[in-house]
């Protein structure tokens, strides 16, 4: 996430204005607020309590809602990297590391199917 933040970066993925962007509390910093709000992205990092400053009610709610948000994607990752320790790109370069995530989605995907399946029968029987 640091090095999305970075201008450069920024700049080449093309995020839309308007677009939420969802980051942990390590990315909470006004150098990353500013960049996000110079492009007019959305700022969905969550805020961090620093000593003698706890987080106030309002922090700790918004804080709740990305965690919400953030966890959909998150589980996937921990997921994969609990299943096919995936915690280290061993490629280089942008088509081998496209081509390693894709196989990894559709590895994560297969593994679920048939949980997945038999949930739906489930609900079609219901």
């Amino acid at each position: 996430m640091c090095a999305l933040l970075r201008d450069t970066t920024l700049d080449k993925v093309g995020i839309e204005p308007g677009t939420r962007i969802h980051a942990d509390k390590a990315y909470c910093s006004q150098k990353h607020r500013e960049a996000l709000k110079e492009r007019g992205i959305k700022n969905g990092i969550q805020d961090k309590a620093v000593k003698n400053r706890p987080l106030t009610q309002r922090q700790s709610h918004r804080n709740s809602l990305i965690s919400k948000a953030r966890y959909v994607v998150e589980r996937t990752f921990g997921s994969q990297a609990r299943w096919f320790g995936v915690k280290v790109l061993r490629y280089r370069g942008k088509a081998k590391a496209h081509a390693w995530h894709i196989l990894q989605a559709v590895a994560y995907n297969l593994k679920r199917l048939p949980r997945l399946y038999v949930n739906r029968q489930i609900q079609l029987q219901s």
